[in-house]
C-alpha cells in the first residue's frame, strides 16, 4: 500500500510530466490519475486547490529540476560554453521526444499567465532561479551584477525563444544557432571587461 506522500508526489512527477508536453488545458485529473497510477479520489484530498495547485506544484517541482541541471552544467565552466552545452541537452530532447517535450514552464506559462495567479506566479518564481543561475555564473567570470543581470534575461529569453522556434518547426538547427550566437555576445563581453579592467589596474576576466 503505497504511502500518501508517494502518491502525492508520484501525482506531481506525472502532472509536471504531462504539462511539458501538452500543456494546461489538454491535462486532465483522469489522466494524471492513470499515469501515476494512484487511486482515483487521490487528487480531492491531495489537492483541495483542484487542477491549478496540482499545476503550480507540477512547475515548481519542473523548475526545480531544471534548475539544477543549469546550475550543474554551468559549475567550473565559461557561461558562454555552458550556455551552447545547455542548447545541445535542450535539442536533444526535443529531438529524442519526438519534438514534444519542449521547456517545462514556458508550456504552461504561455497558456494560462494571464488567466492564471498562481500559475504566472510558480512559472515566474521557476524562471526567477534559472535567471538567477546564469546571472551568478556570468558575475563569477567578471561582470558587473547589473551587467550580469542583463545578459542572463538576453540568454533566457535567447534559448527559450530558440526552443519554441525549434519545436514549431520540427529543427534542433534553431536553438543551435541561438547558442552559438549567445555564447559569442558573452565571450565579447567578457573580452570588453577584460580590457577595462586592465585600463583601469584590474584583473582579467576569467575565461575572456
Amino acid at each position: 500500500m503505497p504511502r500518501k506522500t508517494d502518491t502525492r508526489q508520484r501525482m506531481v512527477r506525472s502532472a509536471a510530466r504531462l504539462l511539458r508536453r501538452q500543456g494546461y488545458a489538454a491535462t486532465g485529473w483522469r489522466q494524471v490519475v492513470a499515469d501515476s497510477a494512484t487511486p482515483w479520489g487521490s487528487q480531492a484530498h491531495h489537492f483541495p486547490g483542484g487542477k491549478e495547485q496540482l499545476a503550480a506544484e507540477a512547475v515548481t517541482l519542473s523548475g526545480a529540476g531544471y534548475e539544477r541541471l543549469l546550475r550543474g552544467v554551468l559549475a567550473d565552466t565559461h557561461p558562454a560554453d555552458a550556455v551552447i552545452a545547455w542548447a545541445d541537452a535542450a535539442a536533444a530532447g526535443l529531438e529524442s521526444s519526438g519534438w514534444a517535450d519542449g521547456c517545462p514552464v514556458a508550456t504552461v506559462a504561455l497558456e494560462t499567465a494571464h488567466s492564471s495567479d498562481a500559475l504566472a506566479a510558480a512559472c515566474s518564481a521557476a524562471l526567477a532561479t534559472w535567471h538567477a543561475a546564469l546571472a551568478t555564473s556570468i558575475v563569477e567570470h567578471g561582470a558587473a551584477p547589473a551587467e550580469a543581470s542583463a545578459l542572463a534575461t538576453l540568454v533566457l529569453a535567447g534559448i527559450e525563444g530558440g526552443l519554441l522556434i525549434a519545436r514549431a518547426s520540427r529543427d534542433a538547427e534553431p536553438i543551435r544557432i541561438v547558442s552559438r550566437e549567445l555564447a559569442a555576445v558573452l565571450r565579447a563581453r567578457a573580452r570588453a571587461t577584460a580590457a577595462a579592467d586592465g585600463e583601469s589596474g584590474g584583473h582579467e576576466t576569467v575565461g575572456a
